[in-house]
């Protein structure tokens, strides 16, 4: 079985230094990165996976003043990239999906939980337990989150790989769809297509297990040739098919 449609949904964007995005650039020059949530349909129902930037950050650039990142990360956010906003355009309100996959708790990916109350949030275990120790990450509470560990199959044709490095528990998946074949989205295992194809570092908790995660993603690439999207990469936003069109 296959996913019907998988749509890429724009969800405002996020300026960070170079150096975030290839650790080898003298840090300095900022940069405007997309950020991304993905809306599939199944046939068991509609799977959201991540959900954006909190609502926090809606007009509010300087929201990291003050803090260890201040002047590294500002949030480009209006009223408009608010999820629910998104899935309303899609056709959806939080409890009409069936899942909500978050591929890591990253205010960027992981910002819009809160609304969803009653749908199953599934994410690792070490991401998690990271999350609720840190003050690095937004992790709401009473939620209806499902932990998981390592690779799991959601439903057929949505196959989570457990990717870490980036953070503890990241998690990319590899989706077989309907109308184009194969899709590797890898998330923040790579931003950039340079970070996969080339290994150029980026921003990483674990260098080495980055590059392990990696290099995993590399052999599905090979065995599979699938479609590769990664988690922020300017050049392929250009020609990426966004909402309403899918693959």
């Amino acid at each position: 079985m296959t996913v019907k449609k998988l749509y890429f949904m724009p969800a405002g964007r996020c300026i960070l230094d170079q150096s975030s995005v290839n650790s080898t650039l003298t840090p300095g020059n900022l940069i405007n990165l997309p950020v991304w949530c993905y809306l599939l349909e199944t046939e068991e129902g509609p799977i959201l996976v991540d959900t954006g930037m909190p609502e926090i950050a809606v007009n509010n650039e300087n929201l990291f003043d003050g803090t260890a990142i201040e002047g590294q990360v500002y949030p480009k956010m209006t009223e408009e990239d608010r999820i629910v906003t998104i899935l309303k355009r899609a056709g959806y309100n939080p409890e009409d999906l069936l899942y909500v996959i978050s591929s890591h708790l990253h205010f960027d990916h992981a910002g819009g939980n809160g609304v969803f109350t009653n749908t199953p949030i599934i994410v690792q275990r070490a991401e998690y337990e990271a999350a609720l120790h840190s003050e690095d990450y937004i992790l709401p509470k009473n939620l209806n989150y499902k932990i998981i560990e390592g690779d799991y199959e959601v439903v057929p044709g949505v196959q989570l790989l457990h990717t870490p490095g980036h953070s503890p528990g990241h998690q990319s998946l590899f989706i077989e769809t309907e109308n184009s074949g194969p899709v590797l989205l890898t998330i923040d295992a790579s931003y950039t297509k340079e970070n996969f194809e080339d290994e150029v570092p980026f921003r990483v908790l674990d260098s080495e297990l980055a590059l392990s995660s990696i290099k995993r993603l590399k052999e599905v690439v090979s065995k599979k040739n699938p479609i590769v999207f990664f988690g922020h990469d300017i050049e392929q936003e250009k020609r990426c098919k966004i909402f309403p069109e899918y693959i």
